[in-house]
């Protein structure tokens, strides 16, 4: 891949994830829902957001084990579409990618939508749609979206089980799950590639 088709990708990630923060604050502004109203940094929202990312992550290592063809064929999709274009980032800019996406996705979903939709119809109906409509943005196939609506559930729960409201741990265990996500589609991205090389040298010896 090419030095200019990998800044590319970056450069239009990075403003799609940031997009989605000026939708939140534009939204929020028009409908008088403050997106960041309940972001609060201390050590307990911290402590929760990283945590609450390790068991995220080990459903998504035991997922991808699981020899179930619409699972293997949403790796193949994020493995032939995503995964080529990870695999050219170093960790930082890994790590760039997924605070921006955490941050984001969780004003928008959470920050303003939950809030909205709950001063309308009540906690429930907040929770329930939020984590719906975060499901449907990710929409690669019907199973993936499944699998992103409760990931969705999992941040709105994740909104208020410090006991306070806080943006921050969602933030937190959305950014670093992406992150770890990241690292093990670039893995998985290098095998394959090393293992068609391998193929290939065979087939040249034979």
């Amino acid at each position: 891949m090419s030095l200019e088709k990998q800044e590319r990708f970056l450069i239009s990630a990075g403003l799609f994830e940031f997009a989605l923060l000026v939708v939140a604050m534009g939204l929020g502004w028009l409908f008088a829902i403050s997106p960041g109203a309940h972001l609060s940094v201390n050590l307990t929202a911290v402590v929760w957001g990283i945590l609450a990312a390790i068991p995220l992550f080990l459903v998504f290592l035991a997922i991808e084990h699981l020899p179930i063809a619409p699972i293997q064929k949403i790796q193949e999709t994020v493995l032939n579409t995503l995964g080529n274009h990870l695999a050219e980032c170093n960790w930082l800019e890994l790590a760039l990618l997924a605070a921006l996406a955490g941050v984001g996705e969780e004003v928008l979903f959470r920050g303003f939508l939950m809030n909205w939709l709950e001063s309308l119809g009540g906690y429930w109906l907040g929770f329930l749609l939020s984590s719906i409509a975060f499901g449907l943005m990710h929409a690669v196939t019907w199973v993936y979206t499944l699998f992103a609506c409760a990931a969705g559930a999992y941040f709105g729960w994740l909104y208020d089980a410090t006991g306070e409201r806080n943006l921050l741990p969602p933030i937190l265990c959305h950014s670093i799950y992406d992150f770890l996500a990241f690292l093990v589609i670039v893995r998985d991205v290098h095998r394959e590639r090393a293992e068609q090389d391998e193929n290939g040298l065979a087939e040249d010896d034979a």
